[in-house]
């Protein structure tokens, strides 16, 4: 009875994870669409004596990081304040999720128009603050467009993660809080020594999903930037796309696509070994 899901499941995930593996130890020729020859480490090789390879790969970390503290911690804050009654929280609750319904190219134009070097909201309003004296290339520099993605990034996320911690707030014994209050406990150390604890198992799992899940981000970068300027905004993924469909490369693209997973998984497995510091098995 299992052995229909179990054929889909590997005709879906482990052949083209197999193929891509044998690629990535080939050369491919993209005119006979073939298995040229065996390439061995070549592919492995060129990599990581390409600087844009490796200025990827450091980019892509950094990139993931970011989205994935960034999401958590706003998250677990929009969270509290929804935990709490106050009138309209129905509606706040909704606007909250509405992001996470927005599809990622719908999204990567509207940020895209609001970071617009001319007629972009971003710098309308900051000039009207007197935040800047003139208006910003946002997207004509690759450190500064990539937290542009970012932000977008980040935007899309924080739906996810205050589902997650809300549900986790909601669950917490609300006895404990009080009697803490009823001992004397200020809200900072209720916060630091109470509710920070409790909700680890949940906020380090969600800063995981939202890590891999940056380290695909495509559709923001594309519409956005396109990899540029100068391959400031490239990330792994993204190098993965122009060494296979612009560069024609399925070697070397393959190769890159399991560096990829293999960046994510070290960091996923660092993460996890910090984790039992921070989260005491019981």
């Amino acid at each position: 009875m299992m052995a229909p899901a179990l054929v889909i499941v590997l005709a879906i995930y482990l052949y083209p994870a197999i193929f891509t593996m044998v690629l990535s130890f080939s050369h491919f020729d993209i005119v006979r669409l073939r298995l040229d020859r065996f390439a061995g480490l070549d592919n492995y090789l060129d990599l990581f004596s390409n600087p844009a390879f490796l200025n990827a790969t450091l980019r892509t970390v950094y990139f993931g990081c970011l989205i994935a503290l960034s999401a958590t911690i706003l998250g677990f804050l929009i969270a509290l304040l929804l935990d709490r009654k106050f009138y309209g929280r129905a509606i706040v609750r909704v606007v909250v999720v509405l992001p996470w319904a927005v599809p990622p190219v719908v999204s990567g134009v509207l940020w895209g128009q609001m970071f617009h070097a001319d007629i972009g909201f971003v710098n309308a309003v900051l000039e009207r603050l007197g935040l800047i004296d003139r208006y910003q290339i946002w997207l004509g520099d690759g450190w500064t467009a990539l937290h542009v993605i970012a932000v977008a990034e980040i935007w899309k996320a924080i739906p996810f993660t205050v589902l997650f911690i809300l549900a986790g707030l909601q669950s917490l014994p609300r006895h404990v809080f009080e009697s803490a209050a009823v001992d004397g406990a200020s809200i900072g150390q209720s916060f630091r020594d109470m509710l920070l604890p409790l909700m680890m198992p949940i906020l380090i799992p969600l800063a995981l999903v939202q890590f891999v899940w940056a380290m695909k981000a495509f559709d923001t970068i594309f519409v956005l930037t396109r990899g540029g300027p100068a391959g400031g905004t490239t990330t792994l993924n993204y190098f993965v796309y122009n060494e296979a469909f612009q560069a024609f490369d399925l070697g070397s693209a393959s190769a890159a696509a399991y560096v990829l997973l293999l960046v994510t998984l070290c960091v996923v497995l660092l993460i996890s070994v910090l984790r039992r510091f921070v989260v005491p098995i019981q």
